[in-house]
């Protein structure tokens, strides 16, 4: 499984604005999207495409909520999107797992 610096973005401080997604596209990459989530208007920004990250870190500066507030080494697989941080545990996938 490839390691990359890929930005970690915390479910609880996103608001789902979407600069993030719009800097990364612009910019070239294209690593992020955001995802529907039930109850919530606008969604969550999330890593969509991890092998694409180039690590520059114009996420980090775009966001108002500081939801994104690194990049780390992260193993990821091609093709799947990167799970994001839940209450402060990193959970993998969109459902809370009951046993954290």
């Amino acid at each position: 499984m490839p390691i990359a610096i890929l930005p970690d973005i915390d479910e609880q401080r996103c608001i789902g604005c979407a600069l993030c997604v719009e800097i990364c596209t612009t910019l070239g990459p294209d690593v992020l999207r955001v995802k529907p989530v039930e109850g919530w208007k606008r969604g969550k920004a999330f890593v969509f495409y991890p092998e694409r990250c180039i690590t520059d870190g114009a996420c980090i500066g775009v966001c108002p909520t500081k939801a994104i507030f690194w990049m780390r080494p992260m193993n990821y697989t091609a093709g799947q999107p990167v799970p994001l941080h839940k209450n402060g545990i990193f959970v993998k996938g969109w459902a809370e797992d009951a046993g954290l």
